[in-house]
């Protein structure tokens, strides 16, 4: 289909040209005298009337067959990332897509398509996508790059992104990521959850070319010695990885700790480094001794923004207050503004003897 679509692409193109090429010789030759003209009747239609239509009609099957080639190359890129994966998967997780329909990778977009898992120790579910160059829109794929040349947005490229939130009875809730350390600062700028609870670590295990940022040292220092270290290290893959059991947008009030979820960033590729730290991961997370000392610092980290939380909403009330005192204040005297001279008397009295009352009231407790 691809084939016949170009061909007849190609032939549109040709007659084109052909047209415009005989209205030029036309147009070279001379012309006669105005006098000598005869008039001029209706002529039958012929193909250089239809010379516009015939170049739309070109650029819209030109179109067509960008976006054919442009979606199967992705389809095809999927569905070749899969095979070489589907196997370790099977191994890991007793339930991949959806077994209903039999439906293993759903398309998510034009560009994207989806994994869910199920069925594994130390985890709850997963989502794994595949996000890949806009193929299919190459205008659009041409302005992304030249938006990334000049520093907006990052440079189209064949992705995969890996979220996995892992079992409640794990009782863990801590934050750490490795970051690229070109990146690394504008990303925790961005994130709530990095930016409040992680600072940077020391990382000797890793390239040097990536950036720890941890709540405790020896949390980090435990899962460097593993085997995470190992894996990203030999794969030229990895992007990024976030551990964290906050939310990364600032929340309206402090709720505390979530679900311990992660989420593991890296170019799309045939290697098996990254499928396998995803799914070795939630193991080695529930494997880490959380000593005394690091449970204290975790439990101080989040003792802190309590209190602030605490304060906020002291300071949040206490305005809500003055608020209604003042509403209630101004509505008394637009109430006193409508009463007669003699309603006015009467409710000045009881004001002076209400405050009376209460000035007594306060000698008595400091007697």
């Amino acid at each position: 289909m691809l084939q016949r679509l170009m061909g007849i692409t190609v032939a549109l193109t040709t007659m084109v040209v052909m047209t415009t090429a005989e209205e030029q010789q036309q147009s070279e030759k001379p012309k006669a005298s105005p006098l000598a003209q005869k008039p001029q009747f209706t002529r039958p239609l012929t193909i250089q009337d239809f010379k516009a239509e015939a170049i739309l009609v070109s650029f819209f099957f030109l179109f067509i067959v960008l976006w054919y080639s442009g979606s199967s190359a992705n389809a095809s890129k999927a569905k070749k990332w899969l095979d070489s994966q589907i196997e370790y998967l099977n191994q890991q997780f007793a339930m991949i897509g959806n077994k209903a329909d039999k439906t293993v990778l759903f398309k998510d977009g034009p560009n994207d398509y989806q994994l869910y898992v199920t069925g594994r120790r130390n985890v709850q579910f997963g989502h794994w996508w595949i996000n890949l160059k806009p193929r299919s829109d190459i205008l659009g794929w041409v302005v992304s790059l030249v938006a990334s040349l000049v520093g907006y947005g990052e440079t189209p490229a064949d992705q995969l992104t890996i979220d996995m939130t892992l079992d409640k009875d794990l009782n863990k809730a801590f934050v750490f990521a490795i970051l690229p350390k070109d990146k690394a600062q504008s990303i925790r700028d961005n994130r709530y959850d990095l930016k409040q609870f992680t600072r940077l670590a020391d990382s000797p295990q890793l390239p040097s070319n990536l950036t720890v940022y941890t709540e405790v040292q020896k949390l980090a220092d435990q899962i460097l010695s593993s085997k995470v270290s190992e894996l990203i290290s030999q794969s030229p893959d990895f992007k990024s990885l976030i551990i964290t059991s906050q939310t990364d947008y600032e929340p309206e009030k402090y709720k505390g700790d979530q679900e311990l979820t992660f989420h593991l960033t890296a170019n799309l590729s045939d290697r098996r480094e990254m499928v396998e730290l995803a799914c070795l991961l939630p193991d080695i997370i529930n494997d880490l001794h959380l000593t005394t000392d690091i449970k204290n610092k975790l439990k101080k980290n989040r003792e802190e923004l309590e209190k602030k939380a605490a304060k906020a909403l002291a300071e949040e009330r206490a305005e809500e207050l003055a608020r209604k005192k003042a509403e209630a204040k101004k509505a008394e005297a637009d109430k006193v503004k409508s009463m007669t001279p003699a309603e006015q008397r009467k409710w000045e009295e009881k004001e002076r003897i209400r405050e009376l009352k209460k000035s007594q009231k306060k000698r008595t407790k400091r007697a």
